[in-house]
């Protein structure tokens, strides 16, 4: 392999990785706000929450409420 050979390769590495670095990082910050944790989840988490009585009812109900997909 010669230099030029070599220069090649590497331009192609390079740019390859900056532009696989570009599409991970907009992967990344699109996903960024989503909450992983389904509705269910939440609903169960905030009932075991109500039940030891660290919260109350109203912010239960609030909280139900506030809840993405809400059609209660």
């Amino acid at each position: 392999m010669d230099t030029s050979e070599f220069g090649f390769w590497a331009m192609l590495v390079f740019w390859g990785s900056a532009i696989g670095g570009i599409a991970l990082g907009i992967s990344w910050a699109s996903m960024k706000g989503r909450n992983p944790v389904g509705r269910e989840q939440l609903e169960k988490s905030l009932k075991r929450r109500l039940e030891a009585g660290e919260i109350t009812r109203e912010e239960y109900d609030r909280k139900i409420a506030a809840l993405p997909g809400h059609d209660r």
